[in-house]
């Protein structure tokens, strides 16, 4: 009996000092902490020494002495007590949270209580995070639903205005208010169309970019920009740094950190440092940031010297219209963007700063492996006029009828639908006479555009297609993946922008 007496001993013991949680052992009469395991000790920063023999308010691990106090009351009256989520607090002020639970049981005689303390912070921290991760999807979403229904508006818009800008019998002080109306109207549609960056519905256009060449370029630009108070810094490696990429949107995400980074340093000015390295990320990288993985990046990064930002002013960085400027300084949407075109791309965005230490943000894009061989140019639209009959498909009353406006205008026949269905039944009496079809994306009845051509391209091959949305989430997971015959024509447009993109889409082989 004693041999086995002590062999359980041994066992505890051994349990009790390799276990993974704290482990803390308590005199229920008095409350004096009789022993502490090394997990515990280490997590909290406390020598043995330090702790043994005085009460459990007396260390300073729970920040309420009261509230400690009136739960080991609890304790030695019910017998049991459990947290979900308590604050401890390590010998040099840092916060630990913890699940806690706590027995009373008689051991030779006299009762103890055992305390299981298991650190749940890193579970925390990764929790916040998806929270996060989540609540911004939902405010992509949203922000993708109001940017295309006012891009549906600012479409009929800009063709209305366009339209009324060929009528060579207007005087030139008319002429000279429709534009100005025309510039308002392209400033809606640039607000909308950061909107869809944010949210991650906006088209782009993929090409192999060096972007040491595009910050470079960039420079002076920046340099013109930017206040004369504001030192500008540029580090980058000599190796090519290959990204698959939109350049205009790659500059779009520099451009706003770094008038961001000058709010963040007024009125005194400071320093601003953009930096581009190759990275290799291993898998511990996910651990601290969701949105991370593993492989090779390239980290792209813009530091200040400004006045840095608080916990609170960090949980909201990225939200649509979230801003710390004073009204009608800012749209709130500069960070939202960067954010929305970093996702896009593949990538992800990392924020550094505190109170009056500045700020650094990271965004980290994938790494092209190879140089490209080639880098090909995008094609010019040039606007022709012609006399190919189309069939134009739009549940939206105001674009469809401006829409074939503008076409007839450059000499084309329409054939008009308002749904998939009315569109069937046309291309049934005139499938014979229709060389391109024009569709909106989504229309009521549950019949895509995409759907509409591949339906009728299996009657005409050689048909021709042009698709058109304010937003379009199956055209960006399908990209690469279309017809030959078939462009994309993001929503809002003007009546030059759509005849050239009809003349091409027919004139390509």
């Amino acid at each position: 009996m004693q041999e086995a007496l002590r062999n359980s001993e041994v066992r505890y013991r051994r349990l009790f000092e390799t276990a993974q949680d704290g482990i803390l052992i308590l005199d229920a009469n008095t409350g004096q902490i009789n022993d502490a395991n090394p997990f515990l000790l280490d997590m909290l920063g406390y020598a043995r020494e330090e702790i043994l023999g005085k009460q459990l308010w007396e260390i300073g691990f729970f920040r309420d002495r009261a509230l400690s106090e009136a739960a080991f009351k609890e304790l030695q009256k019910e017998g049991y007590i459990r947290y979900e989520d308590l604050p401890l607090k390590t010998k040099d002020g840092r916060r630990h949270d913890v699940e806690f639970v706590s027995n009373l049981y008689e051991v030779d005689h006299r009762k103890v209580i055992q305390c299981n303390i298991r650190d749940i912070t890193d579970r925390k921290l990764l929790e916040a995070k998806w929270q996060q991760a989540q609540k911004m999807e939902v405010v992509g979403q949203l922000a993708g639903g109001v940017a295309h229904d006012f891009n549906n508006i600012l479409t009929s818009t800009l063709l209305q205005l366009s339209l009324l800008l060929e009528d060579p019998n207007l005087s030139e002080k008319t002429k000279n208010s429709l534009r100005q109306l025309e510039n308002e109207a392209k400033r809606a549609a640039g607000l909308t169309r950061q909107l869809l960056l944010f949210s991650r519905l906006h088209v782009i256009d993929l090409k192999p970019l060096k972007l040491n060449a595009v910050l470079a370029n960039l420079l002076d630009m920046l340099q013109r920009l930017l206040s004369k108070d504001v030192s500008l810094g540029f580090q980058a490696g000599d190796d090519p740094l290959w990204i698959e990429a939109d350049s205009g949107m790659i500059e779009q995400v520099v451009t706003n950190l770094c008038l961001n980074a000058q709010d963040a340093m007024a009125p005194k000015g400071g320093r601003l440092t953009i930096d581009a390295r190759l990275v290799k990320l291993d898998a511990e990288v996910s651990r601290v940031n969701l949105e991370a993985r593993p492989g090779s990046f390239v980290c792209l990064s813009v530091a200040d010297t400004g006045s840095g930002m608080d916990a609170d002013t960090l949980k909201h960085l990225f939200e649509p219209f979230f801003t710390t400027k004073e009204v009608g300084k800012g749209t709130g949407l500069g960070l939202a963007t960067v954010y929305g075109i970093t996702k896009q791309h593949g990538g992800w965005v990392e924020v550094a700063s505190q109170r009056g230490t500045g700020s650094t943000f990271r965004v980290y894009l994938p790494a092209l492996t190879k140089a490209p061989l080639v880098d090909s140019a995008s094609p010019i639209l040039k606007v022709k006029r012609g006399k190919e009959t189309i069939l134009l498909v739009d549940d939206e009353t105001a674009i469809r009828d401006m829409v074939a406006l503008g076409l007839q205008l450059y000499g084309y026949r329409v054939l008009e639908a308002a749904s998939g269905e009315e569109a069937i039944q046309v291309w049934d009496d005139h499938a014979g006479e229709i060389d391109l079809l024009f569709t909106d994306m989504r229309m009521p009845g549950g019949l895509t555009g995409l759907e509409l051509f591949a339906r009728f391209k299996r009657t005409k091959a050689i048909l021709k297609g042009i698709i058109s949305s304010g937003y379009s989430d199956e055209i960006v997971k399908s990209q690469g993946l279309l017809d030959p015959g078939v462009i994309f024509l993001p929503k809002p447009y003007d009546v030059r922008t759509l005849a050239g993109t009809v003349r091409n889409c027919l004139d390509q082989a």
